[in-house]
């Protein structure tokens, strides 16, 4: 009786820890080799500075593209059982957001928009029921935009997605997916712009601190990308070679690093990207949380 019960645990264990690795929407679809492969690769200059008190967030940021600088100021506070979001940029225009986390059980509803412009309001809302994961969202009501998606686990590692897009001046768009979680590996097929594109990637974590990863994206011709990422006491680092599926060797080279730890407090990130002909671009940001 002590082993079944045993056994009994350590299979609730297993199947509670696979429920977690199972992709939940349809985002979550190949989002290890975005993350990978694309995320956090950002060629601005940044400062930032977050703050939190009595449950109220504060942030400001500066950003520099090109010649242009630009700022912003966001607040984010719980009221009652609503999460409120507001950000004022260097326009004085106002972007509010309300989150009703407990309206939809097991799911989320939010409002948000422009305050100045009211056709950018945006509803979204979003929904797990089992397996199944669904969201939803309108936007603005003088030209409407609806996405849809959904996402379905059907178990062993395996989920199926697909998205669609609606537009009133244009033709249906949808993309369909899959993906395969096996141990460390992750598979994943996508297929977008009416079967105009597709990608297929796979990703596996060496150990605990170290990815690899590639991805072979299919558009009138075919770009190979190959990924590599580490994670260090306070720091991280990322390497991303992209080239042309073809005789000629072109490829170009993104780095990314993050230092925990380099200054008090703050988080510095640097991005660069170089191509053959030494064509590059680079990008830092600092990140203080006081």
């Amino acid at each position: 009786q002590v082993l079944r019960r045993f056994d009994a645990a350590r299979e609730t264990e297993i199947a509670h820890a696979r429920a977690n690795d199972m992709a939940k929407y349809y985002g979550d679809i190949a989002k290890s080799a975005k993350d990978l492969l694309t995320g956090g690769f950002n060629y601005d200059t940044k400062v930032s500075v977050d703050t939190k008190a009595a449950g109220t967030g504060v942030s400001a940021s500066v950003v520099q593209k090109g010649e242009a600088v630009s700022g912003d100021l966001k607040v984010n506070a719980n009221v009652v059982d609503q999460v409120i979001d507001i950000e004022l940029n260097q326009d004085a225009k106002a972007k509010v957001t309300a989150s009703f986390p407990s309206l939809i059980p097991n799911g989320k509803l939010s409002v948000g928009g422009t305050v100045q412009d009211l056709e950018t309001v945006k509803v979204s809302a979003s929904v797990l029921a089992g397996p199944l994961g669904v969201k939803a969202d309108v936007a603005n009501y003088a030209a409407p935009k609806a996405d849809a998606s959904l996402c379905y686990a059907i178990g062993g590692g395996f989920a199926v997605g697909a998205m669609a897009t609606i537009k009133s001046s244009s033709a249906l768009a949808y993309t369909v997916a899959a993906q395969s979680k096996q141990g460390d590996v992750t598979y994943a097929l996508t297929a977008a712009d009416q079967f105009k594109t597709f990608k297929a990637s796979v990703v596996t974590a060496l150990d605990s601190k170290q990815t690899l990863g590639a991805e072979v994206v299919y558009k009138k011709a075919a770009t190979a990308t190959i990924g590599y990422s580490k994670k260090m006491d306070g720091h991280s680092f990322k390497a991303v070679v992209a080239n042309p599926v073809s005789a000629e060797f072109n490829p170009t080279l993104s780095v990314h690093a993050s230092l925990g730890s380099l200054i008090p407090k703050t988080t510095a990130t640097i991005s660069c990207q170089v191509d053959k002909t030494m064509k590059y671009k680079y990008g830092f940001q600092f990140a203080t949380k006081l």
